[in-house]
């Protein structure tokens, strides 16, 4: 008989353009106050790297979900399902100009450090 292997099964579901919540838990993030900006970050992310921080398998599998809006129920956003290290590595961003990308996750300082430097992001 072949073993079977447990990975942690995460469920997240997105609510709009700015608010994930990770629907075992109810761990929410709402990036609203970020809303009118020229670049925008998803929530998805975010919240990913948060429930690393609490402690959660970082193999698990995640699973993104939102409302359907023909039916009742909900339905899968990607075709396939990421690790959880794989969405906290991640950064999807928005621009007016440029729809939506997936980049490396760069903290805060670190972004800050680069623009002063000269360089762009767009040429990291």
């Amino acid at each position: 008989m072949i073993p079977a292997v447990l990975t942690a099964m995460y469920t997240i579901e997105l609510i709009g353009s700015f608010v994930a919540r990770h629907v075992e838990s109810g761990l929410t993030v709402d990036l609203t106050s970020r809303r009118n900006r020229s670049t925008t970050k998803g929530p998805l992310s975010p919240l990913c790297r948060k429930l690393v921080e609490l402690g959660h398998d970082p193999d698990g599998r995640v699973h993104v979900i939102r409302k359907a809006l023909d039916r009742d129920g909900h339905i899968p956003v990607f075709q396939r399902d990421r690790t959880l290290e794989t969405w906290a590595n991640r950064d999807c961003v928005e621009s007016e100009t440029r729809s939506v990308h997936v980049q490396k996750y760069r903290p805060y300082p670190d972004a800050v450090e680069a623009t002063q430097k000269g360089q762009h992001l767009s040429t990291i």
